[in-house]
């Protein structure tokens, strides 16, 4: 009985700490924008972003920019772009950014069609939700 106990408990040891496979980095493609941060000071849920991330990824190689979502449906956007290279070593999936000013690494944690996890070298912890665009029809009727 012991036994299977332990079998059970290695088993969710493992699965809960699989990294992302390299296939779904794919689905970082988009916008996205900050739903949650976790530090060592506490925790911040984000209910509003007037800033969003658009994030392009072919292949291992990529870039994230911050653009700012009109009421329109379109979004301004600035030229600086953060380039990063997406690495798969044997225990993690890490992007490795690189800009004119510094380079960093965040680690991802997990990749879904809708959220993304990534912790930082600070252990920062973000968690990403797929940005939806706010339509507002200003046509009277």
């Amino acid at each position: 009985m012991k036994v299977n106990y332990l079998l059970i408990s290695v088993f969710l040891m493992l699965s809960c700490n699989s990294k992302p496979d390299f296939e779904e980095v794919s689905k970082l493609n988009g916008f996205w924008e900050i739903e949650k941060a976790e530090t060592p000071y506490g925790e911040k849920n984000y209910t509003i972003n007037q800033m969003v991330d658009y994030i392009h990824v072919e292949d291992s190689t990529g870039f994230r920019k911050k653009v700012q979502p009109s009421f329109l449906g379109n979004y301004k956007s600035s030229q600086n772009r953060e380039y990063f290279t997406v690495r798969d070593y044997q225990d993690s999936l890490v992007l490795e950014y690189r800009s004119d000013y510094d380079t960093w690494t965040e680690t991802l944690l997990s990749i879904e069609e809708d959220r993304f996890v990534v912790k930082n070298e600070q252990n920062f912890i973000y968690t990403y939700k797929r940005h939806e665009p706010q339509n507002i029809d200003f046509d009277e009727e």
